[in-house]
């Protein structure tokens, strides 16, 4: 049929439909192209695509560089795996927050969820019902009203944290451990911490540890050849498959024994009021015995992920706030000059005294800045194609916001300057990225901020923080010196603290009885 017409056209009318027809084809084939084009980012290799251009070890600073080669939203493949980097907060705002429906799901984390069993953590939980139920059984204890109740935990748990400074404050890093864990762990299972030797601690500081030394080069490329998990564990290249059941079971222990003590208690009808057993309670007002296997591991997941996560970063930004004051004390005798003049030297600080004390909040926020805890926050996945900026990105794409680089955008980046905020009042507040994006913002961002705030108030008004001296009296300047992991830690550093008075001993011991009387 289109023969016959085509041969039954004189030959310039032909030519003139051939050339009509070619030319709508170019124009076809160029509008698909375009709305095709991807994100500008290096070239991959054939098969393995740009694997061997990203580091394993601080892969947020060479994305960080590609912001002036490639710009601030970079497109690139590990093997077959897209992934988009967005090194500003213009687009991590555009897409994540503005786009979170399409936006909030999670990549498969094979290594995590299928090899160590954290698909019941709720950083970990796709994008749906289950996650909307986690958030709801998280926004009842932590939302920014509900925290306000959680005051008098947090005023305890820092009096304990500056007596043990003071009794041992070559132990530093310890005591910021337990006052970070004895506060979530308090809350979410009702327990006391009393010594950074408590089970709890010890089962939180495990199965993080193993977590970490578990990230080989050849567990992370399981997230992206997810047949590697079939490998038998004797063979070459499967020693992450050995340490994954190392690391279950550790963090099924991390899961489950404070969960099954919070049950047991409710049986025997001594528990203590907290989020586990609250939430036991909603689900199963006949009992816990009548809890679901569904409600059960949606508890222990949303309890277990508040208990780890919480510790981990608290403790990231309180030994990143120590170890700048080590290497900047005129930043905090100015602290200490503002903080005499607003609270005085006979009682704590409170949160009453915060719009008080400007700059301490310059401080906070520049530790927050200076040494971001989550460099790259936690992986978001594309649900639906899409298109930004006249670029197309595939449904599937792995999408990181590259937080170090989003506040890396001021001047003198490296430098701990809290005047930045003072000298530029639209200067962005770290804590408006460093909790994450959309619908995956951290929901316990308000308890850590007021926590953080408070300790760092405190210590502050009760303790003087300078660099340690060695046997022959010379003072020991630490390096700024960050431990690769998901959780970007200070490497270990050594610090003098001593009391600021003899009297500050006597008034975290009254400030402790009045709080026991609550």
């Amino acid at each position: 049929m289109f023969s016959v017409l085509i041969s039954s056209l004189p030959l310039s009318r032909w030519l003139q439909a051939s050339i009509v027809i070619a030319f709508g084809c170019i124009a076809y084939r160029g509008l698909m192209f375009r709305r095709k084009r991807l994100p500008p980012g290096p070239r991959p290799a054939p098969i393995i695509g740009n694997i061997l251009q990203v580091p394993f070890t601080s892969p947020q600073e060479t994305f960080a560089e590609w912001l002036h080669e490639y710009g601030d939203v970079v497109y690139l493949k590990v093997l077959r795996q897209p992934m988009l980097i967005l090194n500003s907060l213009e687009a991590a705002q555009d897409l994540l927050d503005k786009r979170s429906a399409i936006y909030s799901d999670r990549p498969n984390f094979v290594l995590l969820n299928d090899l160590m069993g954290w698909q019941n953590a709720s950083t970990h939980v796709r994008y749906g019902p289950r996650f909307r139920k986690h958030r709801r059984f998280i926004q009842q204890t932590f939302n920014s009203q509900a925290v306000a109740s959680l005051r008098p935990v947090q005023e305890r748990e820092i009096c304990y944290l500056i007596q043990n400074l003071i009794d041992k404050p070559e132990r530093i890093s310890q005591h910021l451990q337990r006052f970070a864990a004895a506060m979530i762990i308090k809350v979410t299972y009702g327990t006391d911490v009393t010594s950074n030797d408590d089970p709890f601690v010890q089962l939180a500081q495990r199965a993080g540890s193993l977590t970490i030394q578990s990230g080989t080069p050849a567990a992370t490329l399981v997230d992206y050849i997810p047949v590697m998990k079939y490998i038998p564990t004797w063979a070459p290249l499967a020693g992450f498959k050995r340490n994954a059941g190392i690391v279950k079971e550790a963090v099924d222990s991390m899961f489950n024994v404070p969960y099954e003590m919070v049950k047991s208690q409710m049986i025997s009808g001594t528990v203590f009021p907290c989020m586990t057993s609250r939430l036991m309670e909603a689900c199963s007002p006949s009992g816990v015995h009548s809890l679901s296997s569904e409600d059960e591991a949606d508890i222990k997941g949303v309890a277990g992920t508040m208990y780890s996560a919480a510790e981990d970063t608290t403790v990231c930004v309180m030994s990143s706030f120590v170890l700048a004051m080590v290497l900047h004390p005129q930043v905090f005798k100015k602290a200490q000059a503002e903080m005499d003049a607003v609270v005085g030297k006979d009682r704590l600080p409170n949160f009453e005294d915060r719009s008080s004390l400007p700059y301490l909040e310059c401080v906070v926020k520049e530790a927050c800045r200076w040494n971001v805890p989550v460099p790259l926050g936690i992986p978001h996945r594309l649900m639906d194609d899409d298109i930004y900026r006249d670029y197309h990105i595939p449904r599937g794409t792995t999408v990181m916001a590259n937080i170090y680089a989003i506040l890396q955008n001021c001047s003198q980046p490296r430098l701990f300057r809290p005047e930045r905020y003072i000298e530029d009042p639209k200067l962005l507040d770290p804590r408006d990225a460093i909790f994450g994006f959309g619908r995956r913002r951290c929901p316990g961002r308000h308890f850590a901020d007021q926590s953080i705030w408070l300790a760092i108030a405190s210590l502050v008004s009760t303790v003087d923080i300078s660099k340690a001296k060695d046997s022959l009296g010379n003072e020991i300047t630490p390096e700024a010196a960050f431990l690769n992991g998901f959780v970007h830690h200070p490497a270990e550093f050594p610090c003098s603290v001593q009391p600021r008075s003899e009297k500050i001993s006597m008034m975290i011991d009254q400030s402790l009885a009045d709080i026991l009387k609550i």
